[in-house]
């Protein structure tokens, strides 16, 4: 798939003018030159626009118009010296034998207090030497041939202006939203979420459908139940929102305060208080998980714990037993079989006292008498209750043991902050109130986490019981059984929604970091010195970060964990070897130099390119054709060998690239990139006006 042309009318700073684009000879480069403020970013806006609309009230500084139309036009309107104007954006583009002529039109009209704005879209389409289609205006006919053309997701993971850039290398959460971002757009995570809502609200219309006929057969009974189970469904929901709340805030702050950790490790007098300090709170974090996991054995060993407070009431029935006279272990079958021999096991030959007393004990025998079933039961239970017995034993040690673990590392770690602010320098005492403040915010949200993580499993026990007497209760009734099969179909859906959801971000990512490896190799000088690259999940949320940290001290972070058993504690926790891998990249984290980041960036565009262009199985759709790569000043920042590498490989990135740069910046770059660059287009603003000039151009004349 290529863009073959872009065209403007009226559209921002261009009233006029077009792009072609073109690839021949191995020169795949399209190269548009402008000063700052001449329009480059705006060819970026047109394509988001063009194909699936943008709002363009999100722009800042010198973009900041908050419409499509030109500036001049828009006053014009405004100022009432015209009732209307309209502006567009039409592109071609090829996809196999076929072209594809998109347009968008957006029509203003001066209204009495505001100005309406009305979009249109259309297709046109030929293959090879056929005749123009006539335009496809319905909009769901649209988007599905965008969607065949290039979906949105893969257009978000394509499409780099100068913002998304410095986001991505940035160091504060809004690297972690705009990493986010392009990793759930190209495993389409918001379709699946789309999916979740449309079946939670399936379900509610069952749900509404089945009181309705409880109401209608009278079954009092069944309609308040339901309702039950609707309002406690919602409270579950809250509930699960809730915490996926505060997990996402809790994985945010813990980002913020890695940051400040790596502040202060650029702080001499503070550096090994601080890895101190960072040691102390990793084994802290994980003793965090291992209470957790010790506090639901525990509340759930209490939970259905009462028979390890039975005991007396074992001996009880068993004295009773006794009074009743019933032989221990002397079963029905045991007993007939006796009867059933010309004598007695003793010997004696059998009396007709004899058989009616015998007769007598088989009655009271199980199954024929409650007694002897009851001293039965007590043995099962007994045995029960010391199993019982010693599983809250354990938790309740085991819970003990963590808490007084937690309190010497905390104790630890308030020591070590101590000395950080004592340290003597003002930077490491202003980074270390921030730090704690962050900690008290994280310390609180794990509180309401934890106070979550006890009630829910409660809330769902409590569910599924009311959904079965719901069943129970809807037996026999034809109508009301279909709505339970329709009910649980739903409910295996959403289940099934989620392990999806998980399953392919989770292999993506995957994928994504390998070849994020390979094009950091390629790309950075700094691979060669035993610095590597990682995109780390952050508590199987969907907050993500790129990481770089040295070969030599992850592979000896590893060792040690696994030689202090805190590997195999993971594992009995239930931890990945790829979340292990991740807390030991973690705790090796290197604070980069803004080039060093903008380097991170690069590399995670040609992974996430080498991603989309390469066929993919298992996920919500199947890539198999090569997208371009529209970018905004991607060398800011960048210098030396590092420049050189960048420059030289960009081509290699994928099949079609259009560059934008500021001219200054292209004189930097023009031996690695000048040898790749098949047109040239120079965007010049026009003196003392508000729109721009496009100029086709060659590499003689820049």
């Amino acid at each position: 798939m290529r863009f073959k042309k872009i065209k403007f009318d009226n559209y921002r700073c261009f009233l006029n003018g077009e792009i072609e684009f073109c690839e021949k000879d191995g020169k795949n480069i399209n190269l548009i030159l402008g000063n700052n403020g001449a329009g480059k970013t705006e060819v970026l806006f047109a394509f988001w626009w063009l194909l699936y609309g943008f709002n363009f009230k999100q722009l800042k500084n010198k973009e900041a118009t908050p419409y499509a139309l030109n500036f001049s036009l828009y006053k014009s309107i405004q100022d009432g010296e015209r009732n209307s104007a309209s502006c567009s954006v039409e592109a071609e583009i090829e996809d196999g034998d076929t072209t594809y002529i998109v347009n968008r039109t957006a029509k203003y009209e001066k209204k009495p207090t505001t100005i309406a704005v009305t979009e249109s879209q259309s297709i046109r389409y030929y293959k090879d030497n056929y005749e123009l289609s006539l335009p496809v205006r319905d909009e769901a006919e649209v988007n599905k041939i965008l969607t065949r053309i290039i979906p949105k997701p893969i257009l978000n993971g394509i499409v780099f202006d100068g913002e998304r850039m410095k986001q991505l290398s940035s160091l504060d959460d809004s690297s972690v939203k705009a990493i986010a971002g392009v990793i759930n757009d190209i495993t389409n995570v918001e379709l699946l979420e789309q999916c979740h809502l449309t079946f939670e609200q399936v379900q509610k219309a069952i749900n509404k459908k089945a009181k309705q006929i409880a109401k209608q057969k009278g079954n009092v009974s069944l309609n308040a139940l339901i309702g039950e189970i609707d309002e406690l469904q919602t409270k579950v929901n809250k509930a699960r929102s809730e915490r996926q709340e505060c997990v996402e805030k809790v994985a945010d702050l813990k980002l913020q305060s890695r940051e400040l950790s790596l502040q202060l490790d650029d702080i001499k007098e503070a550096r090994l208080l601080e890895k101190q300090r960072r040691e102390a709170r990793t084994e802290l974090e994980q003793e965090e998980a291992r209470k957790a996991n010790a506090i639901h054995s525990f509340t759930t060993s209490i939970a259905d714990g009462y028979l390890a407070s039975c005991e007396q009431l074992f001996s009880d029935v068993e004295q009773l037993l006794v009074e009743y006279d019933v032989p221990a272990d002397l079963t029905v079958p045991a007993a007939k079989n006796i009867l059933a021999r010309p004598k007695c096991i003793c010997g004696n030959t059998w009396t007709e006292e004899m058989i009616a007393e015998l007769n007598s004990l088989i009655r009271k025998l199980p199954p024929d008498n409650i007694n002897s079933a009851m001293g039965e039961k007590v043995h099962q239970l007994r045995v029960a209750s010391g199993d019982k017995r010693k599983a809250v034993k354990n938790d309740f040690d085991s819970l003990n043991e963590s808490n007084e673990k937690i309190k010497q590392l905390k104790d630890r770690i308030a020591s070590l902050s101590t000395q950080i602010t004592k340290s003597g320098s003002e930077a490491a005492e202003e980074i270390e109130n921030r730090y704690q403040k962050l900690q008290d915010e994280i310390i609180r949200l794990s509180a309401n986490l934890q106070n979550i993580d006890s009630r829910l499993p409660g809330m769902d026990k409590d569910l599924e019981a009311k959904k079965k007497l719901k069943a129970t209760l809807s037996q026999g009734e034809a109508d009301t059984i279909t709505i339970e099969k329709e009910s649980a179909f739903v409910e295996k859906c959403l289940i099934a929604l989620e392990k999806i959801k998980g399953a392919n971000r989770n292999t993506a990512l995957k994928q994504i970091n390998k070849r994020l490896q390979e094009a950091y190799k390629m790309l950075s000088d700094d691979y060669d010195l035993g610095r590597r690259i990682y995109i780390v999940q952050y508590d199987q949320v969907s907050m993500f970060q790129i990481i770089t940290y040295f070969e030599n001290q992850y592979q000896d972070t590893l060792s040690n964990m696994q030689k202090k058993g805190t590997v195999a504690s993971l594992k009995a926790m239930g931890q990945s070897d790829e979340e292990i891998q991740e807390t030991a990249i973690l705790s090796c984290a290197q604070p980069n130099s803004t080039g060093q980041s903008k380097m991170n960036t690069l590399a995670f565009v040609k992974a996430i390119l080498d991603f989309a262009n390469e066929p993919q199985s298992g996920g919500i759709f199947e890539m198999t054709k090569a997208y371009p790569l529209l970018i905004d000043a991607p060398f800011g920042d960048i210098f030396d060998k590092n420049l050189e590498k960048s420059a030289m490989s960009l081509h290699a990135f994928t099949h079609q690239i259009i560059l934008m740069l500021a001219k200054d910046s292209y004189r930097d770059v023009e031996d690695y990139v000048g040898p790749f660059v098949s047109t040239v287009h120079l965007f010049e603003k026009e003196p003392n006006e508000d729109h721009s000039n496009i100029i086709v151009s060659s590499m003689e004349e820049i």
